[in-house]
């Protein structure tokens, strides 16, 4: 009798109890993104996992090629995946590392980017105009002086003006942690992505940041009063910024913008990178998430949200200088 219940036991429990086990056993190891970017916010830093070479090789040669263009005096700070240097006293580039670099580049894992960079990034930081100049002219970038802060892709190095403000740092950083995640991400969503965070906050855990109004507002506010205003449709599938770069960023930064402000920017983000191969544009990706027919539908939405917003920034021109990012 004992036999035959242990045996009943074992037939109906037993198959449960293998399939769990085979799942734990065979079940995939995730990364721990968290605790890479939670190291890389902390003092003592931690690699990240899975690089294509040890970080002490992958410095050695990314700071013999700067150095070899740029002045010995300068600073160099390493601190995986980042590597600084400039004409910054060292105490200010720490800071620009401590207080913008790292908080900003844990905000956005933990919002939008599940792979950390398997290379060496590079930011070098000028703390004016003069100075920002020679170092694009030393790195073959001479006549790029208009924008507050470039990010060359192939080398993964970012040159910044810092006198434009640490706005410029969180622009140019996020394409290049974009690019480590989400390399096909549309040149539309990339900028306005990018742009978003050029005037953002953290929030009070400082583990997201929330984009605030800026000068570009105004700047599409006035575009929209036109007979022929932007449109999302052009924007999302036309030639980003062929045509009026500055009114393409206002309107690229301002729909991301409109996206975080209904809690969609990240579920986007992560559906578009999800698709980008069947919806290269991300247009589908839009409609679906916002609950519309079409991206006129979308256009509607998003400029009666624009539209209802309070005026901030009525004098754009007097912020803009003539730079671009």
């Amino acid at each position: 009798m004992v036999v035959d219940w242990f045996r009943s036991l074992l037939l109906t429990f037993g198959p449960i109890g293998l399939i769990g086990l085979s799942y734990v056993v065979a079940a995939p190891t995730p990364v721990e993104w968290d605790s890479v970017w939670d190291g890389i916010a902390a003092t003592s830093g931690s690699f990240p996992p899975q690089l294509s070479e040890s970080p002490p090789e992958a410095y050695r040669r990314e700071a013999s090629r700067i150095q070899a263009r740029l002045p010995d005096s300068w600073v160099v700070i390493n601190h995986y995946p980042f590597l600084l240097t400039g004409n910054l006293a060292e105490r200010d580039l720490q800071r620009a590392l401590v207080d913008v670099v790292l908080p900003t580049s844990r905000a956005l894992a933990i919002d939008y980017f599940d792979h950390p960079p398997a290379e060496p990034i590079t930011l070098i930081v000028m703390k004016d105009d003069s100075s920002y100049a020679d170092a694009l002219g030393r790195l073959g970038h001479s006549g790029r002086e208009e924008y507050a802060g470039i990010y060359v892709r192939r080398s993964r190095r970012l040159i910044l003006n810092l006198s434009t403000g640490d706005g410029t740092i969180a622009h140019e950083l996020t394409h290049a942690l974009a690019h480590a995640d989400f390399p096909r991400m549309p040149e539309w969503f990339d900028e306005g992505l990018a742009s978003l965070h050029e005037e953002s906050i953290f929030s009070v855990d400082g583990r997201r940041l929330i984009g605030q109004p800026n000068w570009r507002d105004s700047l599409l506010r006035e575009a929209l009063q036109r007979e022929k205003p932007p449109e999302i449709g052009q924007l999302v599938t036309g030639n980003f910024g062929r045509h009026e770069p500055a009114v393409d960023y206002a309107l690229a930064r301002n729909l991301c913008l409109y996206l975080q402000s209904q809690n969609l920017l990240g579920p986007y983000y992560r559906k578009c990178r999800a698709r980008i191969f069947d919806d290269p544009t991300g247009r589908w990706s839009l409609m679906e998430i916002t609950g519309s027919k079409d991206l006129s539908e979308v256009d509607e939405r998003f400029r009666r949200w624009f539209l209802g917003r309070p005026i901030t920034h009525q004098a754009f021109h007097d912020n803009y200088r003539g730079l671009r990012y």
